[in-house]
């Protein structure tokens, strides 16, 4: 039978293909996904680094004695402040002062000495001048006077020892700071170099931290060392420190068996609420300005390189490939790869493929 003969058979067949092509086209358009997307837009923000830090007092000296004896006063307490050239401790100096008088004795008995050899040196050199005596008695007066001089200088050196040793028995503070443990009390017998407290000058503290070494050139190329806004020191206990510390270089070289490098950040203790061996970790903050910023679900991996879908007018996808610069808590910093107004797949991308279409979710 002909159709082309037949209208009511054409009409049919039409109609049957006008269905069909609808039911394709409303099954096309249901595939076609509805996303929400990300505009790119330029962004002042902060990256902060966190480092763990010890904290070191601006001066830290341990007194240590220097002579041995009975602890004879202990005139601070622990955690006293002091001021530089106070009195701490006092050893006893009482045999000292024994050997000093001895020493005194010495050195006058050694004076007498060299007063008479000096006035028999001056009445050979007389007799000799008019020719009474020979040379060699001469000679003879001016060697008595030699040995009446050095032991005039031992006697001297003799005397300067033992006042130099009652000198270590009294110990100063070498500078204004806070005293930390007493281990001895009045009456001990002291050991030569035995501890006897610390001392630390707290008015200032150094917060010492390191830098591995390739987050260190990513720093200086990035001139975060140079520009780094605040830094931040956070307590064991998680309080932030309410000052601002200053970064100071503290080694001049990579520490080859770390790999890093070592800087100090410098804190203003007025205070003296932070002490000497403190732990703590350091937050850095580098200001950066018109940053592009996405969301880091947006991005997603192939071979070890980062792409995105960017959304073109007619809402095809084109995958993108982008390179990251820097990672806050779920934004990445770009380096490159987008511009200003760019519409990104914001979420649901692994779902996608290059070139396909999608629907705009209106947030």
């Amino acid at each position: 039978m002909n159709i082309y003969k037949n209208p009511f058979l054409l009409y049919a067949l039409a109609l049957l293909v006008l269905v069909s092509c609808g039911d394709k086209a409303k099954k096309n358009a249901n595939n076609i996904k509805t996303l929400p997307v990300y505009k790119v837009t330029l962004k002042d923000t902060i990256i902060s680094s966190k480092f763990v830090a010890d904290v070191h007092a601006k001066n830290n000296v341990e007194i240590h004695v220097r002579i041995p004896g009975l602890l004879d006063k202990v005139y601070v307490s622990e955690g006293q402040k002091v001021k530089k050239g106070q009195i701490l401790f006092k050893i006893s100096d009482v045999e000292l002062q024994i050997q000093l008088l001895k020493a005194e004795a010495i050195y006058k008995s050694a004076m007498a000495d060299l007063r008479i050899a000096t006035v028999e040196q001056e009445q050979a050199q007389t007799l000799f001048n008019k020719k009474v005596i020979a040379d060699k008695e001469l000679e003879l007066s001016k060697a008595k006077h030699d040995a009446a001089s050095a032991k005039v200088a031992h006697a001297v050196a003799e005397r300067k020892a033992i006042n130099q040793q009652i000198n270590f028995t009294t110990i100063r503070a070498p500078f204004d700071g806070t005293v930390d443990r007493i281990p001895f009390k009045e009456g001990s017998l002291i050991e030569n170099g035995s501890l006897l407290t610390t001392v630390s000058q707290l008015d200032d503290v150094y917060a010492y931290f390191s830098i591995p070494e390739n987050t260190y050139f990513q720093m200086m190329e990035n001139k975060t060392l140079e520009k780094q806004g605040d830094i931040e020191l956070v307590l064991p206990n998680g309080m932030v420190y309410d000052q601002k510390g200053q970064l100071r270089t503290a080694d001049g070289e990579i520490d080859r068996e770390t790999g890093s490098i070592q800087y100090k950040a410098k804190f203003h203790n007025p205070k003296g609420f932070i002490k000497h061996g403190t732990s703590g970790k350091l937050i850095i903050s580098e200001p950066i300005t018109n940053a592009i910023l996405i969301p880091q679900k947006a991005v997603f991996s192939i071979q070890d390189k980062q792409y995105v879908f960017v959304v073109q007018k007619d809402g095809v996808v084109k995958m993108t490939n982008v390179t990251i610069g820097s990672t806050l808590d779920d934004v990445y910093i770009l380096n490159e790869g987008l511009k200003t107004d760019d519409l990104i797949v914001q979420e649901g991308a692994q779902s996608l493929r290059d070139g396909d279409k999608i629907n705009i979710k209106q947030m």
